[in-house]
């Protein structure tokens, strides 16, 4: 009987162990982020000569020490037929496809000391992958010889079934990042060769710990991936203005978090588009969508339910170090503070120069770090709708 009895509990925790569920996975509850942008491929190699991304991970571990994640780099941060990983185990990529898609050997070690430098700091490791890899159908540049290079491969080597090669080629570096990623975010998903529910059920498969993010809805991947706020009559509420100095007149949607997909983890957290004239400090974000995902987060159940999680631009474009700066300190301490206490999670899409956090953005981070770190926390300036700021059809503003 009491071998019986051993037997069973034995078996109870063989299963705990094996079985990975939302709770037992890696969570951005409550947790704010940056970016560091680390190139892939033989872009990667250029860029070598005037980047040091190491230093930038370890900037980020010595001076921002609230940070609980970042977001780094698993393909391009635009072109996903550029990895940051050059070895895989089911593919001699630069024989089989193309050389210029990896790195030489000796510059994959940078994401692997990136990682290392982050992970020896406490912050968790979200990797970006730019899901069209090598067909680029959306959001990359079209380069011919790359993709008749993928065309070949995948026709000789898979019989045609491209969705089957890009998984292939992508399982092997997840496999190499296992237990070094805590986590993933999937973009260009419209474009992804196969079907996107395949392709994270491979990535689980690989690694049940780690929690993903997809800019699209697996339940419905093809049409209708991003959700935006409607009126009590269904058509979408638009911004007429942002204030009396809006330069853009150009009306844009307000984007939502509060989706719940079985397939993800964390909400993507992309906002509306820049080039829709939407400014990533947008006063519709604070009036409509952080206090629906703020009430969303009350009822958070890790079973079932996303972690509501923004990934906000601090410039007019994503990565242009040039580009206007949309931020100051206190809007972004607000943001950060309205969304972590709440238990929701937010990320900078900051950008960076030679490898590290652009000293303007990295300012702002820094200050905000330093007032999380206050006990008590210093109280955020409340927010207020800006002079002139109005929606599509209000005569008044507020």
């Amino acid at each position: 009987m009491k071998l019986y009895l051993i037997a069973i509990i034995f078996a109870l925790i063989f299963i705990n162990a094996n079985a990975q569920t939302g709770s037992e996975r890696n969570s951005l509850v409550g947790s704010w982020g940056v970016r560091l942008i680390v190139e892939g491929g033989v872009q990667l190699d250029k860029a070598n000569s005037s980047g040091d991304w190491v230093k930038g991970a370890q900037d980020i571990v010595d001076n921002l020490p609230t940070v609980g994640h970042v977001f780094t780099n698993f393909t391009h941060r635009a072109h996903g037929y550029w990895f940051t990983l050059r070895d895989n185990p089911y593919v001699d990529v630069a024989k089989e496809i193309h050389p210029e898609f990896v790195p030489s050997l000796e510059n994959e070690k940078i994401i692997l000391d990136v990682i290392d430098v982050l992970h020896k700091g406490g912050k968790k490791v979200i990797l970006y992958i730019a899901t069209d890899g090598p067909s680029a159908r959306s959001g990359t540049k079209d380069n011919a010889e790359y993709k008749a290079a993928w065309e070949n491969y995948y026709n000789t080597k898979f019989d045609g079934d491209e969705g089957l090669a890009y998984r292939t080629l992508c399982k092997g570096f997840i496999e190499r990042f296992k237990g070094l990623a805590d986590g993933y975010w999937l973009d260009h998903v419209g474009g992804i060769a196969g079907e996107l529910a395949d392709f994270i059920n491979m990535i689980r498969e690989v690694d049940p710990t780690v929690m993903i993010a997809s800019n699209g809805i697996v339940e419905n991947e093809r049409s209708n991936r991003s959700k935006y706020f409607k009126d009590k009559n269904g058509d979408y509420l638009e911004v007429d203005s942002d204030g009396t100095n809006d330069p853009n007149d150009r009306n844009y949607r307000i984007r939502s978090f509060d989706i719940d997909d079985p397939y993800t983890d964390f909400t993507s957290g992309h906002p509306t588009p820049l080039a829709w004239g939407a400014p990533p400090n947008s006063w519709a974000y604070e009036e409509f969508t952080f206090p629906e995902i703020v009430d969303a987060m009350a009822s958070y159940d890790p079973t079932k339910h996303n972690v509501k999680h923004a990934w906000m631009p601090m410039r007019m474009k994503w990565t242009s170090p040039k580009a206007d700066l949309m931020f100051d300190v206190e809007q972004a301490y607000r943001f950060v503070r309205t969304l972590t206490d709440a238990g929701c999670a937010i990320t900078w899409g900051n950008t960076q120069t030679n490898g590290s956090i652009t000293k303007e953005e990295m300012d702002i981070m820094k200050e905000i770090d330093k007032r999380l770190r206050m006990k008590p926390m210093p109280e955020y300036m409340p927010y207020k709708r800006p002079s002139g700021a109005k929606l599509v059809g209000e005569t008044k503003t507020k």
